[in-house]
């Protein structure tokens, strides 16, 4: 039997709702959902009116025009999401919003008017997850203004795991919260970086307009950037702007969030500790540093077991999908040979592929410019490839949508107009976003002018 949409208003189906194992219908709750519900409508219907067309494409602009445009596709169905959003609930048109002028329409139920005031005043902001129930109920922390809240959605509660940080507005509705559109979920550690740039963005903000501390204001104000911000954050992390499941809200981390930013601060700060390392006396090299021992064929040997066994860590770390140190560059530091076990798990041209199937990646790009009928370009793809992902060490559970991206990048690159992202998707079972937000890394990564 099909799983029918909930009768209470909100959009889930019911296995995803009210009609959890356990769960009673809360015939109060189930007026507000479905109060809310139509007031969703309304307020969409009403942005969407003739009278606001011009309007809407100066804010389109507005929006779109403080993101990287290499970062961003101002068709992507999510940013469009996002933008119509911000349109309604923090675009102003004459000192006023338009959820503020739609309060002014009329013909609304007392439950959509009560709704109404508290939608007026909410305000996007960053969050983190604090728990995650088995059922339905998030709690969250506001990392803006320190506040907690509890948000019921049975289908976020697949997406988000504790820790997670996303940028979301939390609307009121009765005695529970949702949340008020699909968002892009960033993952822990990117946490103090985003904070940090929102509380010097909003020093700068203040220091224009006076009232400080007032954070109503900012978050109203500076939403648009603060949705650049996340784009920006995503792309470093390796975020896709996608949304793969059919009834998923949220576009997770998932797909290599150590990508780019956390390889490169492992590598920043372990090329600084071994740097000391090899100058420093060590018990097992009889009182000698590294880079004294490399300098005869004893210490040299010694040295290979003592890569070996590092090695052994830096594998594990790897195969676990964290960011991990390429002992090459130890090696090339005390001018010592790879060895043999070295050169039996590095892969394809000396490439440490063991985080993900890389070279399955390879294969597939193959494969995919055999079927397409772009031969002469294998070579040239693959070592494109090749290179970026010895450099951004992706974890990724679809090869295809690198090898999508890797392809469309050559194709970028010769100038050639005739492969399309859409086209790839469909080769490779994959979402256009996902292979338009591998592409936006690749580029920032090897620094491509596509």
């Amino acid at each position: 039997m099909p799983d029918k949409q909930c009768p209470c208003g909100s959009g889930k189906k019911i296995s995803a709702c009210c009609g959890q194992k356990g769960k009673v219908i809360d015939l109060n709750q189930y007026r507000w959902r479905r109060a809310g519900r139509h007031l969703r409508r309304k307020l969409a219907e009403f942005a969407d009116h003739e009278m606001f067309v011009e309007e809407a494409e100066i804010a389109r602009e507005y929006f779109f025009s403080v993101m990287d445009q290499d970062l961003v596709d101002d068709e992507d169905d999510l940013l469009l999401e996002r933008f119509f959003e911000w349109f309604i609930f923090d675009y102003r048109i004459r000192e006023q919003t338009l959820i503020e002028y739609f309060s002014l329409a009329g013909r609304l139920t007392s439950e959509e008017k009560e709704l109404l005031e508290k939608w007026k005043v909410a305000r996007s902001s960053f969050y983190q997850v604090l728990q995650v129930d088995s059922q339905s109920r998030i709690v969250l922390e506001d990392l803006v203004r320190g506040d907690q809240v509890e948000v019921n959605d049975g289908n976020a509660v697949q997406e988000l795991e504790q820790g997670h940080i996303l940028l979301m507005r939390i609307l009121s509705v009765g005695e529970d919260n949702e949340f008020s559109t699909g968002g892009l979920v960033l993952p822990p550690e990117s946490k103090n970086y985003i904070i940090s740039r929102v509380k010097l963005d909003a020093e700068l903000y203040w220091k224009e307009h006076g009232n400080r501390g007032n954070w109503d204001n900012y978050l109203r104000d500076k939403a648009h950037v603060l949705n650049a911000l996340v784009v920006e954050v995503g792309s470093i992390w390796g975020v896709s702007l996608s949304n793969d499941g059919a009834d998923g809200q949220f576009i997770t981390p998932g797909e290599g969030h150590f990508a780019g930013m956390a390889q490169q601060v492992t590598n920043i700060f372990l090329d600084y500790f071994y740097d000391r390392w090899i100058n420093e006396p060590m018990d097992v090299l009889q009182g000698k540093t590294p880079m004294e021992a490399s300098r005869t064929k004893q210490g040299r040997e010694k040295l290979q077991t003592l890569l070996q066994e590092l090695g052994k860590i830096e594998k594990a770390r790897a195969q676990k999908g964290e960011p991990f140190y390429d002992l090459s560059r130890l090696r090339k530091k005390l001018r010592l040979p790879e060895s043999p076990l070295q050169q039996k798990t590095e892969g394809i041209n000396n490439n440490k592929w063991a985080c993900a199937d890389y070279d399955g990646v390879a294969a597939l790009i193959k494969d995919g410019l055999e079927k397409m009928g772009y031969r002469s370009q294998i070579k040239k793809a693959v070592e494109l490839w090749e290179k970026y992902s010895s450099m951004a060490r992706p974890t990724f559970r679809k090869p295809g949508a690198w090898a999508a991206a890797v392809i469309y990048a050559v194709a970028r690159l010769l100038g050639d107009e005739n492969i399309r992202q859409n086209e790839l998707a469909d080769m490779y079972n994959v979402s256009a976003s996902t292979i338009s937000s591998n592409y936006r890394s690749i580029c920032r990564t090897l620094q491509l002018n596509g």
